[in-house]
């Protein structure tokens, strides 16, 4: 029997699990959740350790080496902030934008062709930690990489820059950066149409892993217990990508991860059905997909949230007969108390309300969509993004939807999106809900790579189907 210990630092709380491995079979023995100290990393997560292993919680940390195998992950003080530039937006910086959120990173901002004084001032405020640099395909265009290398290399930027573009200047991008860190690796798309995220995403998380541990004061965790961090976004991308891999009947599937800050939005399914009658426009995207909102969260975010959805929020008051004044006042209480929960039934259905919003726009920046079109063939359906009509299941995460009693919370925000817009939305079309009731991806996310069987067994064990009964 091997004790195993998975402990995810959020923004707002650590929370950890001790599991037990025996003949192959993985087991949840005690979940907990405290307070993150932003202040000292660390010592939240000595207090969440000592007390997963029963330990007094004055217990030196290095008296807990060879307890238990120890794996964890980290979103905390703003996660992995990342900033990309490509060409064309439809193409190498949609890429860039892919392959950033695909390794666990929070896109901050993103820019297309020539950098402006704007954009380079936009940068310069932002400092995010790593600055994702594509366009063009190898021996392709070249006019705008070296433009924005130069522009770059007068910034008063301080990250490091990932080079992924047109490899034929790839030695001129570096001369052009010598005043900066650049790591350079393979094109994210090296011929029109080819896709390349994964030695990206690699170079990404190394960058994690050497300076933002550091920077994030979890170098001592590291150096004790010899184990490596995740970014915890990417820890669930790793066990969505591995859960149909390793378990039969679970090959299409979703997740909806609702924080306090942002929405979390993954699929995994292949992405385009070709057929005589549907013509992709764009890149053909990833079977493992990932994109984060910033503007949708139930606190941090919230008045972002109620900017933003507000056209979802509207329609929704008037068919439930509630205030939208109400609302507001609701939301200004708990954008200034992180931690104020509902005290009334309307609260709760405020509360509601606003995870519903977060499903409807995450959902509709994530989905592709077709429209109709005419050629001398006849009719043709023009398809961008991501086809997700073969998704079985929708999972629902990270506080609200973990806790979610009925699926109507996402069933009625999917349904909506049906008849918005002019194109047709390529929504799941019978897709069963279940709610991550234990709140377990993140932490089995950090086993994924030692245990995969295991760990994608007890996620789908741990599942609650939801019906539609409220």
């Amino acid at each position: 029997m091997k004790k195993i210990v998975s402990i995810d630092i959020g923004s707002t709380w650590t929370k950890g699990g001790l599991f037990v491995l025996a003949d192959k079979n993985l087991k949840l023995e005690k979940r907990l959740a405290v307070p993150t100290t932003q202040n000292n990393l660390v010592r939240g997560f000595s207090q969440a350790l000592t007390d997963l292993l029963r330990k007094d919680e004055n217990t030196p940390l290095k008296e807990l080496v060879g307890a238990a195998e120890i794996y964890f992950s980290s979103s905390a003080k703003g996660g992995l902030r990342i900033a990309a530039i490509g060409l064309v937006p439809d193409l190498t910086l949609q890429l860039a934008r892919l392959a950033a959120m695909s390794a666990g990173g929070k896109v901050m901002a993103s820019f297309a062709f020539s950098l402006t004084r704007n954009d380079l001032a936009t940068l310069e405020k932002l400092q995010p930690d790593i600055l994702l640099f594509s366009g063009g395909t190898d021996g392709g265009n070249s006019q705008y990489i070296l433009e924005n290398a130069r522009k770059l290399a007068g910034s008063a930027l301080t990250c490091p820059v990932v080079y992924a573009g047109n490899r034929a200047v790839a030695e001129e991008v570096v001369e052009l950066l010598n005043n900066k860190e650049v790591i350079v690796t393979e094109n994210l798309m090296p011929e029109v149409g080819q896709v390349n995220l994964e030695p990206a995403r690699e170079k990404i998380r190394d960058i994690f892993l050497k300076r933002i541990v550091s920077g994030r004061g979890l170098a001592e965790i590291v150096e004790l217990f010899g184990s490596q961090p995740r970014p915890t976004p990417l820890a669930v991308f790793e066990l969505v990508s591995a859960i149909p891999v390793h378990q039969p009947g679970w090959s299409d599937l979703a997740a909806i991860d609702i924080g306090g800050a942002t929405t979390d939005f993954y699929s995994n399914t292949e992405s385009y059905l070709e057929t005589d009658t549907v013509v992709l426009k764009g890149i053909r995207e990833p079977r493992v997909k990932r994109t984060v909102e910033g503007d949708l969260g139930m606190r941090v975010s919230a008045q972002s949230l109620l900017d933003s959805g507000w056209p979802y929020l509207e329609e929704r008051l008037q068919e439930l007969g509630l205030g939208a004044e109400s609302l507001k006042a609701y939301v200004d209480r708990i954008s200034r108390d992180l931690d104020y929960l509902p005290g009334s039934e309307e609260e709760g259905l405020f509360d509601r309300l606003l995870a519903e919003t977060c499903v409807f726009y995450s959902a509709l920046r994530h989905i592709g969509g077709w429209k109709e079109t005419y050629t001398p063939q006849g009719r043709v359906y023009v398809q961008t993004g991501k086809d997700l009509r073969r998704v079985k299941a929708v999972i629902g995460s990270g506080g609200f939807l973990s806790a979610a009693t009925t699926a109507q919370i996402m069933r009625h925000p999917l349904l909506k999106l049906k008849t918005y817009g002019q194109e047709r939305k390529l929504l799941p079309e019978k897709p069963e809900f279940y709610a991550d009731r234990q709140y377990l991806f993140s932490l089995l996310g950090n086993l994924v790579e030692k245990y995969p069987a295991e760990a994608t067994a007890l996620a789908v064990a741990s599942l609650e189907k939801l019906n539609d009964e409220e």
